[in-house]
């Protein structure tokens, strides 16, 4: 028998990150890694790259090398979150591996009134 989810987990924050030669950061890519109980899972929280170096591939690098890690860890489910109307982003993300899926996503927000 599977052992039952735990009541907490903890998870790890990383950043990766592109520098220009004069040291600014130009990019970068956060990831989240969490174990809910049933293995490794990861999210690409954020990937941002400054409006002058968009274009360079700078994004499909640092999703590469998020992907990469992902394996090297042993992450057993990965995800990442856009919106339909951002192709580009939708773009990189699929160049970087990541797939659509049918799975509608549901949210709930605390707004005032509800």
């Amino acid at each position: 028998m599977e052992r039952p989810p735990r009541a907490t987990f903890q998870g790890e924050n990383m950043i990766l990150a592109a520098r220009s030669s004069e040291g600014e950061i130009t990019a970068f890519c956060w990831c989240v890694f969490f174990d809910p109980g049933t293995g490794l899972e990861a999210e690409v929280a954020e990937v941002y790259v400054k409006p002058s170096f968009r274009g360079k591939g700078l994004g499909r690098s640092l999703l590469l090398r998020a992907v990469e890690l992902f394996r090297q860890r042993g992450v057993t489910f990965a995800s990442v979150w856009t919106r339909e109307n951002n192709p580009e982003a939708v773009r990189v993300y699929e160049q970087a591996g990541f797939h659509r899926t049918e799975q509608l996503v549901l949210t709930w927000l605390p707004l005032p009134g509800r």
